[in-house]
């Protein structure tokens, strides 16, 4: 399954509808960019970081259905339409998990939802490995907290694999990425400090104050009641 999970994911909902992508051009040199407003006018020029230094902007900025990381004047997607059409693809193009973070919490603000929840947690997870921060990693856990108690049951969509000739995307429940990147990381690092044994202990831990029971047998959740 970690193969799979090393895909990159794709918003299917648009695949699986068979909806027409809308394609918005982005264009990323050395940290910059210009975003086609659709009708062929370059209408935004964005300056993404490179850098992995964290301030947030209001504590619950990239949780849930929190909105203001749109008046963030550090988030260079603010003013940017982060939607399920381009997200992906934004995302391949950010230069650093901090623009990537910034991308994804503006894709939750504008629509909240267990994949964008998911992504956020992660690039700020990618940030905490990068820097250290304790401000990144205690709000990914924050993030991944969010994922288990308001998107438990969502999925996100992994592919396109090839299967008679056709492209088969795959959903993923969001909770079992969450049980992995805090558990047992694949590619990112410990979460918690300390070797793999102590890290997953401390994982457990942190699942039980949440409310959560992990299986890593199962890679799944339960209910603590």
């Amino acid at each position: 399954m970690k193969n799979i999970l090393k895909q990159r994911a794709h918003n299917t909902k648009i695949n699986v509808l068979g909806v027409a992508f809308l394609s918005i051009s982005l264009f990323l040199v050395t940290g910059c960019g210009e975003v086609d407003s659709g009708d062929g006018n370059v209408s935004t020029s964005l300056n993404l970081p490179v850098d992995t230094v964290l301030k947030l902007y209001c504590p619950d900025a990239g949780i849930a259905a929190e909105p203001c990381i749109l008046d963030d004047p550090d988030n260079p997607y603010a003013t940017t339409p982060v939607t399920d059409l381009n997200k992906f693809d934004l995302s391949s193009d950010a230069p650093s998990a901090k623009a990537r973070f910034y991308l994804w919490a503006t894709a939750q603000a504008m629509s909240p939802r267990g994949e964008n929840q998911y992504n956020v947690a992660l690039a700020l997870h990618e940030m905490f490995d990068l820097s250290g921060s304790d401000i990144a990693r205690n709000q990914a856990l924050r993030a991944y907290r969010s994922v288990l108690d308001n998107y438990f049951n969502e999925v996100t969509f992994f592919g396109p694999f090839v299967v008679n000739g056709e492209d088969i995307f795959t959903p993923f429940p969001v909770r079992k990425l969450v049980g992995q990147n805090m558990h047992d990381p694949d590619t990112v690092g410990n979460i918690f400090d300390g070797n793999d044994g102590s890290n997953q202990t401390l994982a457990l831990q942190k699942f039980g104050e949440w409310g959560y029971t992990y299986d890593p047998a199962t890679g799944d959740f339960s209910f603590n009641f």
